[in-house]
């Protein structure tokens, strides 16, 4: 038998090319491609495409925020299921959060959210991207300023324990601290 005639699986008399290390890798890649393209296209649902959502107004989010601030409202008593369901991820969302959390030197940091349309759970959807020397020289800059103003004590004031008082609401967003400049 010659090379290529009639190798395993294949009927006699059936030719296959020997192919090269190179070839052999070209071919690989271009089934990879293909299975991928196939992978992540616009699915074709029986002649539906399902397209992307739009990205809703901060507005929106913040309303379904306040909406459901009280839930002793007899309206809500169908998304309890909802709420027990969406504290296991609370660990995952705080951890989102401060990932995306404005560090001293920035002013404003506007980044993209996840939300169930309930208010039951809020994921900050974006990944903090650093270049570490710049970062690190950033956070040393701004340790040595704090320490700084800490010891002159210009902007820092001792606290008391407790903040808030029990019976206190908790203050709005919307209401408070919105349409305060930076």
């Amino acid at each position: 038998m010659y090379p290529g005639a009639g190798g395993p699986g294949m009927p006699p008399g059936m030719f296959q090319p020997v192919m090269g290390a190179e070839e052999a890798m070209e071919d690989r890649a271009k089934k990879w491609r293909m299975m991928n393209s196939k992978r992540y296209a616009n699915k074709h649902k029986f002649g539906y495409v399902d397209t992307q959502k739009e990205d809703m107004p901060p507005e929106h989010v913040r309303k379904i925020v306040r909406d459901h601030g009280d839930m002793t409202n007899k309206k809500f008593r169908h998304d309890k299921r909802v709420y027990l369901g969406a504290l296991k991820y609370v660990p995952h969302a705080v951890l989102k959060l401060l990932e995306n959390m404005p560090m001293p030197w920035e002013q404003v940091r506007n980044c993209q959210v996840l939300y169930h349309i309930t208010g039951a759970i809020t994921f900050v959807n974006e990944i903090a991207r650093v270049v570490e020397p710049i970062y690190i020289a950033q956070w040393a800059t701004m340790w040595i300023m704090m320490r700084r103003e800490k010891r002159d004590r210009r902007h820092f004031r001792r606290m008391r324990f407790p903040p808030f008082d029990d019976e206190e609401p908790p203050l709005d967003y919307g209401d408070n601290l919105l349409d305060i400049e930076p």
